[in-house]
């Protein structure tokens, strides 16, 4: 009677978010002919496999809560799998090792090259195709699988296959086909590798209109590594609004500023935004004196890319005393803008995008009706640079890296005796970074921004330090100029949370430095200032805040041949409302 020979069959354990349970069907290394699993071993495999997939599929759906959310992490691993093989056993004498499938990739993946050379066992190989699954887990390609097909392993070779997981198609939760917002929503196309970072861009682009709330699963195709995005989106209103009052204006003016946003969402049916803001000062006579300012701005994404498209204009009065009479200054500038940007990269623990944009501006000025031509601009200005996001241990960085430069295009012009160059260039830095402390209830928030420039630039392209959003202790007062930076230091603990009220309490400590020209100079080229305030949450609609600063040093003095040291008070407080509707 003739002996059957061993078999052996393995199952790796899942690996994440949609992982599947996989079947490897080795055979004992023998002079005779391949040895197999029984069919009814592998019909109980395939049935596992269905289960799992399914299974974690719709645990794997993701959703945003916030814009600023880190991204979230995989799936956990599940329970060891009962067809995992023990360790020991039998033991393959492996030679080399045949790949295949990979080549929908950059390169081979990492995890099985320290099986050549050895007697491996089932157990062996199980981990081997482990680490090559986590390889690709952490590239994202979570529904990507390795494994051993049934072979023979007389002649040492074994043989490794990769089904690459791909997206077969996407649908709405309602069974509903894909359409235009789905299709823009999405980098990867039906046909694509399935990459968990593509999945979460198209999450965020379907999430970006502030009416839109979605989320996603992933659920088994009908081809082997393929699989369908059931996508979830609730729609609320598909407009908003909020309405702000506070005290930012200045005394020549209007020191009472309103502002008032307008918001739709999905105009386009294309995940897109399109916002209308307008700003005055209500409380001022007409007469005398008066700050307008109004703008529209459109922006869409496509996949990995966005565009975006603003129209704004401004205008100015107020009456100018002079020695023996009083003089009427007005002033009005128009602007459009064309931005797009790119997302170049996204991992587990932060993004990259390339930006660009295309300013062309206009501005005049006029006292007593007549206009002051050294003040007319054209200008056309074109923005280069890279943003991005980085999470760390110890909390989240951002960054804006980019350069400016003045173009002679489209009319770009200044009074032939202006000093002001129109072809200027620019080198500018952002970086931001926030780190919780204390039981998540105190927060530190620091802003470096930096300029640097050898040209003489028009003053929309200056930077400027002394005011609420630069270095806090100044507000009438402030210095400007080509080169310069500036460093703020906010700490912010939550001190009370209500049922309908919060309270948030601030601290700042902020300086900054501009570099003297031979146009600009003061007594000293720094400030330093420190702030106290809190903010005031009522309701869901309505946000009360206060801030009192104090400027620690300053220019005091006024030397020959420079500009006035500053005259405000040293203490200036800000009071601002904002209801949102």
């Amino acid at each position: 009677m003739t002996m059957p020979r061993p078999h052996l069959a393995v199952v790796l354990p899942p690996l994440g978010l949609a992982n599947a349970a996989l079947a490897v069907a080795l055979l004992t290394a023998a002079p005779a002919s391949a040895q197999s699993l029984p069919q009814a071993d592998l019909e109980k495999v395939d049935r596992v496999l269905r289960q799992q997939e399914t299974g974690e599929a719709q645990n794997g759906a993701l959703s945003r809560h916030g814009r600023a959310q880190a991204e979230a992490p995989l799936a956990p691993v599940s329970p060891p799998d009962p067809f995992q093989p023990a360790p020991g056993g039998p033991c393959f004498q492996i030679r080399t090792i045949v790949l295949s499938g990979f080549e929908a990739f950059a390169k081979k993946p990492e995890g099985y090259r320290d099986l050549v050379g050895r007697c491996a066992t089932a157990a062996d190989i199980g981990e081997a195709l482990n680490r090559v699954n986590a390889h690709y887990q952490k590239a994202g390609y979570i529904t990507t699988r390795a494994y051993v097909p049934e072979q023979d392993l007389a002649d040492q070779a074994l043989d490794i296959v990769i089904i690459p997981g791909r997206i077969e198609d996407y649908v709405y939760a309602d069974g509903t086909p894909a359409d235009a917002r789905l299709h823009a929503a999405f980098p990867a196309s039906a046909g694509s590798l399935l990459n968990l970072r593509d999945l979460e861009q198209g999450l965020d682009n379907i999430n970006a209109p502030r009416s839109a709330k979605g989320k996603f699963q992933l659920l088994p195709g009908k081809t082997p590594g393929g699989s369908v995005v059931q996508v979830l989106v609730e729609d609320q209103r598909p407009w908003h609004a909020d309405l702000t009052v506070n005290n930012t204006g200045f005394s020549s003016t209007g020191e009472t500023k309103a502002a008032a946003n307008i918001g739709f969402d999905n105009p386009a049916g294309l995940n897109d935004q399109l916002g209308l803001s307008v700003s005055t000062t209500p409380f001022d006579q007409r007469g005398r004196r008066y700050s307008d300012a109004g703008s529209l701005n459109w922006s869409v994404p496509f996949g990995a890319s966005s565009l975006g498209i603003e129209l704004g204009a401004s205008a100015y009065f107020f009456i100018l005393p002079g020695i023996n009479q009083s003089y009427p200054v007005e002033g009005r500038s128009l602007y459009a803008a064309l931005s797009a940007e790119q997302l170049i990269l996204r991992n587990r623990s932060g993004k990259l995008y390339a930006y660009g944009s295309l300013k062309l501006s206009g501005s005049r000025s006029y006292i007593d009706d007549q206009e002051i031509e050294s003040q007319r601009r054209r200008m056309t200005v074109l923005s280069l640079g890279i943003r991005g996001q980085r999470d760390l241990a110890q909390g989240t960085l951002t960054f804006d890296l980019g350069a400016r430069a003045g173009l002679s295009a489209f009319g770009a012009h200044v009074f032939d005796k202006s000093s002001v160059e129109t072809q200027f260039r620019l080198a500018s830095l952002n970086l931001g970074f926030e780190h919780p402390l204390a039981r998540d209830v105190l927060t530190y928030k620091g802003a470096l921004t930096a300029q640097i420039s050898g040209d003489i630039l028009p003053s929309t392209e200056q930077i400027n330090i002394g005011g609420w959003s630069t270095v806090r202790g100044f507000h009438d007062d402030s210095m400007y100029g080509d080169t310069g930076i500036y460093l703020r230091n906010t700490l912010v603990f939550d001190a009370w949370q209500g049922d309908h009220a919060s309270l948030a309490l601030n601290a700042g400590f902020d300086l900054g430095y501009v570099k003297p020209s031979r146009l600009r100079n003061w007594s000293q080229d720094h400030l330093i200032g420190i702030s106290l305030g809190a903010d005031v949450r009522i309701g869901d609609h309505a946000t009360l805040s206060m801030q009192i600063a104090h400027a620690l040093s300053r220019p005091d003095e006024n030397p020959p041949h420079a500009n006035p040291a500053f005259e405000a008070g040293r203490t200036v407080g800000y009071l601002g409302l904002k209801t949102e509707f």
